[in-house]
Parts: structure tokens; sequence; C-alpha cells
């Protein structure tokens, strides 16, 4: 079989080799990328937005739309999730906007400004233990947020047909916890919240901080919430596991009015093994839901 195979591909190549094709870039199909500055932020933001199936062919429909934090590494995960699962009628066609970075080659040096630049505008605090050379780079979450409500959203439902009433924000990690902060600081900005294993440890459990003062507040929280872990994601430092639980079931007991709760512990996953599945369920709960 293999040599059949070697031999079918020796037919079809040119006698003068194969055409060298490594200066073209890979790139998603049906996408498109811009840069948008922030007010609040000294930062242009590399704005990555996917559309779906049927975005060309109806025109007269309006999507749900997906604000996806940490883009530069999950924006292409996410989009084929989004457009896979509706083939098989799982939920909706959705737009997807990746807030990303304008980084470029090469990857490992990109990854790093990454890295950087997400514990700036994801983190709301700045750690007791961070060092004076990091203080500086967290505690931008209040910025960020602002930027994605008075910036972005208003671009991207002025420029494409994204419904204001189907609004999710997607986070994973430092991204999980920022989807808590906006949760709880703006909570009716978006309709559905996925926060993926959300550092809820971080900043001396801030987000349980923020939670206890809404419901000081507010008895009512008219949004999805999808909270999701990783079964292994327990150890001796960081008791991601633990915190989830007691996180839902702080939720669980305010017994907010209009608040749908979606909890969710993937099985077999250690921290970054669990995005993928846990961006998929997430995603298909908040959809699926509608």
């Amino acid at each position: 079989m293999l040599a059949r195979i070697g031999a079918i591909l020796q037919a079809h190549t040119p006698k003068e080799g194969l055409m060298a094709i490594t200066d073209v870039k890979a790139t998603l199909l049906a996408t498109e990328v811009r840069t948008l500055s922030a007010h609040t932020i000294p930062q242009d933001f590399r704005i990555s937005v996917a559309l779906p199936r049927s975005y060309a062919s109806n025109l007269e429909k309006y999507y749900p739309t997906i604000y996806l934090t940490d883009a530069t590494v999950f924006f292409g995960m996410v989009v084929d999730i989004t457009r896979v699962m509706p083939l098989c009628g799982e939920f909706s066609e959705t737009i997807v906007v990746g807030i990303g970075y304008p980084v470029d080659e090469p990857l490992d040096e990109a990854l790093q400004q990454w890295e950087r630049l997400r514990g700036r505008d994801l983190l709301p605090v700045v750690e007791v233990s961070t060092d004076a050379s990091q203080s500086q780079q967290t505690s931008g979450a209040a910025e960020f947020l602002s930027f994605i409500q008075t910036d972005l959203i208003p671009t991207i439902e002025r420029e494409y047909r994204a419904d204001p009433a189907s609004r999710v924000l997607a986070g994973y990690s430092f991204g999980g916890l920022f989807v808590l902060y906006a949760l709880f600081h703006q909570p009716r900005l978006f309709k559905s919240y996925i926060a993926g294993s959300p550092a809820l440890w971080y900043g001396d459990k801030v987000a349980f901080t923020y939670e206890a003062a809404y419901a000081a507040a507010q008895s009512t929280l008219p949004v999805h919430l999808y909270l999701g872990v990783g079964e292994k994601e327990e150890n001796a430092d960081d008791k991601m596991v633990s915190d989830f639980y007691q996180f839902a079931a702080r939720l669980e007991s305010r017994k907010y009015e209009g608040l749908s709760l979606t909890r969710h512990v993937v099985e077999n996953c250690a921290h970054c093994a669990s995005a993928a599945p846990l961006f998929q369920a997430g995603i298909q709960a908040v959809l699926s839901a509608r």
C-alpha cells in the first residue's frame, strides 16, 4: 500500500519537484483581522473576527457573538469549535471576536509578549507576592473591560451583524478570572459568561470578594454562567478544584434571580489539557440554551 501511494505521488509530481510554499502562511477561512486602539490603555489590539458559514447568504440574520480573550493562542481553537458543532445541530452559528495583541514571529518572542500583556489586562489586582518589576504589568482588568465596552463592542456591532442581545464573553485561566471580574462589574454587558479554569486563587481569592460585594447589593443576576475546571487541576499549591466547588456552591446558595449556572468538571485533565474541552462544553452550554 505504501509503495502504491508513493507511486501515485511520484506520477503527479512535476519533474522539477514540489513548488515551495514556505512563504505563504496558513489562514482561517472567512476571517478578518484589524487593529483597534484603546482609549483607556496605551495599546493597539489585534482583533480577529470569524464569520459563520451562512453570514454571506443570510443577510437578514444577526448572530450571537463570542468575545474571546487570549485570542493569540485560543482563536483558532474556538473558531473550529463554532464551525464544526453547528453541522450536527449542537448549537447555532456564531461570530467569534478574538481579542489579541499585534505580536508576530518568532513564535517564542511573540508568546513572551502575549504572556506579559495578558497579565496586565486580565488580572484585576496586584498580587501581594508580585515583585516590584512585575507590579506595573498587572491590575489592568478595569481598563481592559472599559476597552471592550466602549471601543470594541460598538465597533463590532456597527460593522457586523452581531446581535446585541446575544453577547458571550469567554476566557480561560487568567481569562476565566477576567470573565468573573466582568460578570460582577458589568453583569448586563453580556448575556452569557464562559469561565474556564478561572484562577480563583489569584489575589487572595479576589473573585470571592467581588461576588460578596455584588451579593450585598443585588439579588438578581440574569445571565448564563458556565463555570468549568479540569479534574486534575488540584495540587499542593493551587487548590483549583476545591476553589471551583466552593465558588459554585456560593453562587448556588445566593439563589440569584435569573442566574443559570452550568458547573462542569472535565475528567482526566490537568490545567493546560482542559482548555479545549472546557471551551467546547462552555460554548455548547450557553448557545444551545438559547
